[in-house]
């Protein structure tokens, strides 16, 4: 039931209020039993986002990233949820970001995280591209098992203003991850998606903050093509070098498994050096 509706002309941006029935889903990502989502859609609008197919949830006619929906209730509903469920591994978010520009606004990721510590039984992650999340450390030093990742896929601003035009400047993810660890706060990198010709290039650069973060471990992922996103992803490319256009498009559509069975052995290697712990989703 939409509660609201309202036009953020700064980015072209339609924000909607809505109530859900359920917040805590059943997931399917490696390790982790739950995930909550406080919000479908995504200021951010970053052009390989796999969480685009959630905009068929959506009753709007915008362009993924140009829409958000607050689920309002979520820290209700969660309330009542958490109480039949014994524990487990919860990820804060698998298909937006829980820190995007209007948590500051709508603050439903902290209110999900009050309801969560209220009942500390769980093994909690966060995820997310902004420093936004600083503002919640009061909350995040109480819990007994969390930890708070940052994605990270390249370090070059450029890149960042193409692939993920509204989110944190890399610099500042960097700088909060450091000062989450600095606080005593478990941290990850998530070196997500792994991209060719620029992941690539920037992989040992990513290990070292990663190192100087001091970071639990490394998480890699790499880019998913089956979710509406190649059409994005390329006119993105159109904005880089030719010829990094070029060799993306040849390693992504025509040796996929072999780009990223050997980024795989190289990153293990790196990791090695560096004495970082890494995991892989390939």
């Amino acid at each position: 039931m939409f509660e609201g509706k309202r036009f953020d002309s700064r980015r072209d941006m339609v924000i909607k209020e809505i109530m859900v029935k359920s917040v805590l889903s059943r997931s399917g990502i490696y390790s982790i039993d739950f995930s909550i989502n406080p919000y479908l859609g995504c200021q951010h609008g970053c052009v390989y986002c796999y969480a685009r197919v959630m905009k068929r949830y959506a009753k709007t006619t915008k362009k993924w990233g140009q829409f958000v929906f607050a689920k309002v209730n979520a820290p209700t509903v969660l309330a009542k949820e958490i109480k039949k469920v014994n524990g487990g591994s919860i990820l804060l978010s698998s298909v937006c970001d829980p820190y995007q520009p209007i948590e500051k606004e709508y603050e439903i990721t902290r209110n999900i995280l009050e309801v969560l510590l209220k009942r500390d039984i769980f093994e909690v992650h966060i995820l997310t591209k902004s420093n936004l999340v600083l503002r919640d450390i009061d909350l995040i030093k109480k819990f007994k098992n969390i930890d708070v990742g940052f994605s990270i896929a390249h370090i070059d601003e450029r890149i960042r203003e193409i692939f993920e035009p509204n989110a944190a400047p890399v610099e500042n993810r960097i700088k909060a991850l450091n000062k989450l660890s600095e606080e005593g706060i478990k941290t990850y990198l998530f070196i997500a998606p792994v991209l060719p010709e620029i992941t690539e290039k920037y992989l040992n650069s990513l290990l070292d903050i990663a190192m100087k973060a001091k970071v639990e471990y490394v998480f890699f992922d790499t880019l998913n093509l089956k979710a509406g996103n190649q059409k994005t992803i390329y006119e993105a490319l159109q904005r880089l070098k030719p010829l990094i256009s070029i060799r993306f498009r040849k390693k992504l559509l025509k040796t996929r498994n072999e780009f990223y069975s050997k980024f795989k052995e190289i990153a293990i290697l790196e990791c090695k050096k560096r004495k970082l712990d890494c995991t892989f989703a390939f």
